[in-house]
């Protein structure tokens, strides 16, 4: 973890830290992502029966249809697919290995992940609660890879065809979802050829410095039996999202957003609002919350590839602290900060 602050508050600290853990662990400084952004090229299945589009004068366009083919499968393995799995995640220097265990009951994903190295730690998931903000890092990311032939991802990024790779001894696809702009981080994903499903994903920034790696080493796409699903410690954590994104009213607005991201749920706090963006690939929230005067500072945290960014301002007289959390860089968090407003 390394923080910059423009002046050092120990609760400051804490609460900025406090927020970056409410996502799960993420992003880390690491080598150069080097030849995994080089293009090999995609090979093509020996029956050509997977992959439409063979190339010719057409190829720009064919290749686009290839893409719009493997986004297509990916939302429907996220949407339809039971399994369960060992995967590792690499991030601030350190690597940790997690089960994962995935269902989908009544047309909703349940998810259980309990973290088997580090502090104990276990998460029971209901709904998509990666684009409501309530979560980030690439097991939240999974469910917004799975909407992002769906929600207007396309006009955020360039997504490429980087090749094929072989993770947990499957054969998978590598797809690039790369920046149009320099306000969001860039991905690599890598798709199981059979069922499209998500197996490892790397997250970078500008400078092409890998800042988390998420890769399944075993995977197991048998059924899920409800037992499974239930938490396995007396801390875990439940999320229930099953009802959709909450929908409040706040007299809170973000005059300036990064092309591409839309509103997606407002939440009521006991001490102000928190508002959830998305771009349909990446989801980053902003908390407006009236705080005593013992956190009066400006500054921020950064744990691998989140960011969270703190920022004052006065309304009526009343101080606010407004605080941007999200797998953003943070140049534009702070841009996001710095433009949020009341409603006029």
């Amino acid at each position: 973890m390394r923080t910059a602050f423009s002046r050092f508050n120990p609760q400051a600290n804490s609460l900025l830290l406090a927020l970056l853990f409410m996502a799960s662990p993420v992003g880390a400084s690491g080598p150069a992502i080097g030849s995994a952004l080089a293009d090999p090229g995609l090979q093509q299945p020996a029956d050509g029966s997977e992959q439409p589009g063979t190339g010719g004068s057409d190829g720009d366009s064919q290749a686009s249809e290839r893409i719009d083919y493997w986004l297509d499968k990916l939302s429907a393995a996220v949407d339809g697919l039971d399994y369960r799995g060992l995967v590792t995640f690499e991030h601030m220097g350190t690597l940790e290995t997690l089960q994962v265990v995935h269902a989908v009951r009544a047309g909703e994903q349940v998810e259980r992940v309990r973290y088997l190295s580090g502090q104990p730690r276990e998460l029971i998931s209901r709904g998509h609660p990666g684009n409501c903000g309530d979560r980030m890092g690439p097991l939240a990311r999974v469910s917004l890879w799975g909407s992002a032939a769906r929600d207007g991802a396309q006009n955020a990024y360039h997504f490429l065809l980087r090749g094929e790779e072989r993770v947990a001894d499957r054969d998978t696809v590598v797809i690039e979802a790369r920046p149009r702009d320099h306000h969001r981080l860039g991905m690599l994903v890598n798709l199981d050829r059979e069922t499209g499903l998500p197996l490892k994903s790397i997250l970078f920034g500008a400078d092409g410095k890998i800042l988390e790696r998420y890769q399944f080493v075993q995977l197991d796409l048998g059924p899920i039996d409800d037992t499974d699903l239930k938490p396995q410690s007396p801390g875990a954590r439940q999320i229930d999202q099953s009802g959709g994104c909450e929908s409040a009213q706040s007299r809170w607005q973000v005059r300036w957003l990064p092309d591409g991201y839309k509103l997606v749920a407002v939440r009521t706090l006991a001490d102000g609002d928190m508002l959830a963006f998305s771009d349909g690939l990446s989801v980053f929230t902003v908390f407006v919350q009236r705080l005593g005067p013992e956190l009066n500072f400006k500054g921020r945290a950064i744990r691998g590839a989140t960011v969270a960014y703190m920022d004052q301002m006065e309304v009526d007289g009343v101080n606010y602290t407004v605080t941007v959390v999200g797998e953003i860089p943070g140049a534009t968090a702070q841009l996001v900060a710095r433009a949020v407003g009341t409603q006029p």
